[in-house]
């Protein structure tokens, strides 16, 4: 759920934008107090579709005023029928958002698809897209995804696990993969490293993040230099930890959900990769779905926002959170009666 700068042609408050609201999940108008951030409403897009087993799954984009997220209330942006069935394939942690074209995109790895949407015209198409890519990411108009050999959960081991390659945001082409070292993308993964557990964050300037597991992979876009750490080197099936919807933060740096799966717990994290420290910033009093959910972040608003798919709930419902992480609480929680995913910031 990642998006990139944009000034919407305001070029007399650029300098402020770009050092205070430079990530387009960043500016919004809620908070009176942060001027750089003045005239910039923002709203959540969602997606949502039925578990109902349909080999031609409709995907219903909607849009709600956020951190009063009424979900009888949708601003409907139109919907697009796909020729893949939706209801287990995972389309929850890869979508992006593109301010400049309106261009909503999700990458399904496990149906090998990528589906776009205008929400300027209304239009949407589907592409197909190899199995082992993972996680697009928006660096001003580039984008980029991962790629890993392992397919589902795999097992630990050493071994040279990933490419980055450009990823084409329109019909979900690839490019050349970029020229990393194999000593850089050569790591004992622990924990495991895969597709389906893969999410993503970056900058908005040269560094993308990737993790997967306990592991988080830092890539420097611009020097081809890739690094990889343990956040949790402990790592075992009696302790098993994992991490995931990771977003970016200008204030905070790397936020993620870590999910103590041996005590049924689960934290909002902060993760500096520079000294390989997590510290918890909220307890999450809920179970999240690993597999089906999403996640976005705006740095205006402090806030992170999840969807998470409500386990053993029929019929399908969601659980929707917005995290304050100025004061570390629960701003708003409900239950919504659909499967809602694929969310990412819009202007309003």
């Amino acid at each position: 759920m990642k998006n990139f700068k944009t000034l919407f042609g305001f070029v007399f408050i650029a300098s402020i934008l770009f050092t205070n609201c430079s990530d387009d999940d960043t500016v919004t108008d809620d908070d009176p107090t942060n001027l750089p951030c003045a005239n910039y409403n923002k709203e959540l897009l969602t997606l949502t579709t039925a578990f109902d087993g349909n080999p031609n799954a409709v995907i219903d984009y909607n849009s709600f005023i956020i951190n009063n997220l009424d979900p009888l209330l949708p601003n409907s942006q139109g919907s697009f029928t796909t020729t893949s069935n939706l209801s287990f394939e995972l389309p929850t942690n890869g979508s992006i958002y593109n301010e400049a074209s309106n261009l909503h995109g999700i990458l399904v790895s496990r149906a090998g698809k990528y589906f776009t949407f205008n929400t300027s015209t209304g239009v949407g198409q589907e592409s197909v897209v190899p199995s082992d890519i993972a996680s697009p990411v928006l660096v001003g108009n580039l984008g980029y995804v991962i790629e890993v050999s392992n397919f589902g959960y795999g097992t630990s081991g050493v071994a040279d696990q990933f490419k980055v390659r450009p990823f084409n945001i329109t019909d979900g082409t690839l490019g050349a993969a970029l020229p990393i070292s194999a000593a850089n993308t050569t790591f004992n993964n622990n924990s495991f490293f895969t597709v389906e557990t893969m999410s993503m964050a970056t900058d908005a300037v040269d560094k993308l993040f990737f993790l997967s597991g306990t592991n988080l992979v830092t890539v420097n876009k611009t020097s081809n230099i890739a690094s990889q750490i343990d956040l949790y080197p402990s790592f075992s099936m009696l302790d098993y930890v994992r991490f995931f919807g990771l977003e970016y933060s200008e204030s905070l740096g790397l936020i993620a959900i870590m999910d103590m799966a041996s005590t049924n717990t689960r934290d909002l994290v902060k993760i500096n990769p520079s000294t390989n420290t997590v510290v918890s910033l909220i307890s999450i009093p809920a179970d999240i779905n690993n597999e089906f959910y999403s996640t976005t972040y705006s740095e205006c608003k402090k806030t992170y926002y999840l969807t998470t798919l409500q386990n053993g709930s029929s019929p399908t419902k969601t659980l929707y959170f917005e995290f304050n992480l100025t004061t570390n609480t629960i701003n708003n929680s409900q239950i919504i009666a659909d499967y809602v995913f694929g969310i990412d910031l819009i202007p309003g």
